[in-house]
């Protein structure tokens, strides 16, 4: 067993003066080396391995960065640490579901589809053109080259939301956009709104930047309108922040009627609306965005990276027109410039029809991959959408949401609580989301779904010990 080779590794060498944590570093490069631990090898938990070795966890996180630090493990988000690959370049990006036997639905990723055809095609196009290469390599306006603007809101104008290239920015993706937002136009104390499950992203930038958080309460649909108005009498928040497309991570889409009750609660409050739509263009019939309503009241954000791919890094925000003179400052002093390259094959893929067809491969495959989702766990309730990429999935009453994430992780089936999603003194539901669109295949989804529906029927407490 790994764990075992470790420990015993770890009492074999005893170098005076050196911290624990230092030395397990040391023993598992040297089983590294000598090829004991081979590549992709899975490292124990933390937790295991501090109780094996009767060290504190702590002193585990240290030895794993240091070993990480020196490029001989990697460490996956919510997957664990594994033996890097000598393959390839530690900075090559793995997704989560290369490793063998396991099942995961953390990541709110695209579909595993086969770009490279389509990105090299585009990628060669710009390459012979050299003089607007030159160009593109030039510091630009924060705003980003409005030739680049148009060709954007043209497309999105296609997909039904109407954005001014005039008052569009380019971002370096959503995560990107909410952060700039957040660092212009709110300062520490600062009172925020959002649906009483939000996106995590958006709850730790809050967090950092020393912001309150209220959640809102939901329906099937979103934000109820008349929760709104209480919570904006009672903390007078700066901003609303919402998810009206496929909200993240309950897959929520709001009626029209619902937007515009939204739009009015806000407008008698003076509440400035931040409209996250990085889902938005996946249904294949959604409401008109927002922005459409009241595009003085609403800051709209979408990205490239739901739709397209999430490497190409670029997302995109338009404001208010009085808003637009503070944001181009603090966007100059965050990073200059987004980069004019990205721009410039972001357009490419939408001149030649290749991000139209891009985003019919994804809907398609997603349309498949929820089809599953149906197929095994129609006796359970969940919500989703038939192109989204996460289902919210409400536990039976038998499950505690605690001791089903640990029983699925067990089973290496990887999944999110609503624990991560419920802002600051919020109930947290007994729900977890799954991203269905995570797993590398429809056969390991199908798996990890039906891992799921098994673990769902079973009882956690069998026996009740008198």
């Amino acid at each position: 067993m790994t764990i075992d080779t470790i420990v015993q590794a770890f009492h074999s060498r005893y170098e005076d003066g050196l911290p624990i944590y230092r030395r397990l570093a040391e023993a598992i490069t040297q089983l590294i080396e000598a090829g004991e631990l081979a590549s992709g090898t899975k490292l124990p938990t933390h937790r295991a391995l501090a109780d094996a070795l009767a060290v504190t966890v702590g002193t585990i996180t240290r030895a794993y960065a240091e070993a990480e630090r020196r490029g001989v493990v990697e460490a996956r988000v919510g997957a664990g640490t594994y033996v890097c690959s000598h393959q390839r370049p530690s900075w090559v990006f793995s997704y989560p579901d290369q490793t063998p036997d396991e099942y995961n639905f953390g990541y709110n990723i695209p579909p595993s589809l086969d770009r490279s055809h389509e990105l090299a095609e585009a990628m060669q196009s710009l390459s012979q053109r050299p003089e607007q290469l030159n160009h593109l390599m030039l510091y630009q306006d924060p705003q980003g080259l409005a030739g680049h603007r148009s060709v954007v809101c043209r497309w999105l104008q296609a997909y039904g939301v109407s954005l001014d290239p005039d008052r569009l920015y380019f971002t370096s993706g959503a995560q990107h956009a909410i952060q700039l937002v957040l660092s212009a136009f709110c300062r520490s104390g600062d009172t925020l709104l959002t649906e009483q499950v939000s996106y995590p992203g958006f709850l730790g930038l809050a967090r950092q930047m020393q912001l309150s958080v209220k959640g809102v309460e939901i329906d099937e649909e979103g934000l109820i309108p008349d929760s709104l108005e209480i919570a904006c009498r009672q903390y007078q928040p700066r901003m609303l922040y919402c998810t009206p497309t496929l909200q993240n991570p309950t897959a929520a889409v709001m009626s029209e009627t619902r937007r515009k009750a939204i739009i009015d609660v806000c407008r008698r409050h003076q509440v400035l609306i931040i409209e996250d739509d990085v889902n938005g263009l996946l249904p294949e019939k959604a409401p008109a965005p927002l922005v459409n309503h009241d595009s003085e009241q609403v800051i709209h954000f979408g990205s490239l990276s739901k739709c397209l791919a999430p490497g190409l890094r670029l997302g995109y925000i338009q404001l208010p027109t009085r808003l637009q003179a503070h944001f181009n400052t603090a966007l100059h002093h965050h990073c200059l410039m987004i980069s004019p390259l990205l721009s410039a094959l972001a357009c490419e893929l939408i001149d030649t029809g290749t991000a139209d067809r891009m985003l019919q491969k994804i809907r398609a495959d997603m349309q498949l991959r929820n089809q599953r989702v149906t197929q095994y766990l129609s006796a359970y309730q969940y919500h989703n959408h038939p192109q989204g990429f996460h289902t919210w999935l409400t536990l039976p009453d038998h499950w505690r949401l605690s001791d089903f994430v640990a029983a699925a992780e067990a089973r290496a089936v990887i999944v999110k609580s609503a624990e991560l999603f419920t802002p600051p003194g919020g109930t947290i539901s007994q729900a977890v989301r799954l991203a269905v669109s995570a797993p590398q295949s429809h056969d390991t989804l199908e798996q990890g779904l039906s891992l799921l529906a098994e673990l769902l029927a079973q009882d956690p407490f069998p026996d009740f010990p008198l």
